[in-house]
């Protein structure tokens, strides 16, 4: 990464913000490194497995109603204007539309998590200026079930994740602890509980 880039949100971060924002203070203002749990190592290690599978798959999780003519994995893509950046597990190219796809090493869940869908849309809105489009539906597919979801990607959720940015950069910029906190039953998963404490 170069010094220019050093001073870019990481599209993580807009996940982290939505789980915790005191993660972003914790991270980039006080420079303290997350702990990566077993379970993170293994999700690695799946989605590295992932971008290998996805080289030489010809259709998108076998849905037939969407036919790729041209994929990418693990795409890096940044954004100046919005001093974005991240890697996009998968971008796919039909023959009237880009879909970026998020993979997650997880059961899906009932209801889509707040910060997996924005994560998503972040990366949406990255590649919308890097290609010139208009992203009309994003996905985001859960190994653990071999599920995907696809949920059609709206203004405001665009301006939600905009929103989230600003958020972002004032915690950097004030320097000042959050006082919103997640229910307590998040937090014994997080990786920055034992500095936190909720205090």
């Amino acid at each position: 990464m170069s010094e220019d880039e050093e001073e870019y949100i990481a599209v993580s971060d807009v996940k982290q913000y939505h789980f915790c924002p005191r993660i972003i203070y914790f991270s980039k203002v006080l420079g303290v490194e997350e702990r990566l749990t077993e379970s993170e190592e293994k999700g690695k290690e799946a989605h590295n497995d992932f971008h290998i599978k996805e080289k030489r798959r010809t259709t998108l999780f076998g849905l037939k109603s969407i036919k790729p003519i041209q994929k990418w994995t693990a795409l890096y893509i940044k954004s100046r204007k919005l001093k974005l950046h991240g890697t996009l597990d998968m971008l796919i190219r039909t023959n009237n539309e880009f879909i970026p796809v998020e993979f997650k090493n997880t059961k899906a869940p009932n209801k889509p998590q707040k910060g997996h869908i924005y994560q998503i849309v972040a990366y949406s809105l990255l590649v919308e200026e890097n290609f010139h489009t208009i992203i009309k539906r994003v996905a985001i597919y859960y190994s653990k079930e071999d599920k995907i979801l696809i949920i059609p990607l709206t203004e405001e959720m665009r301006n939600h994740v905009l929103w989230t940015l600003k958020q972002i950069l004032k915690i950097i910029y004030t320097e000042k602890l959050p006082e919103t906190l997640p229910p307590e039953s998040k937090c014994r998963s997080c990786e920055y509980f034992w500095i936190c404490k909720r205090a």
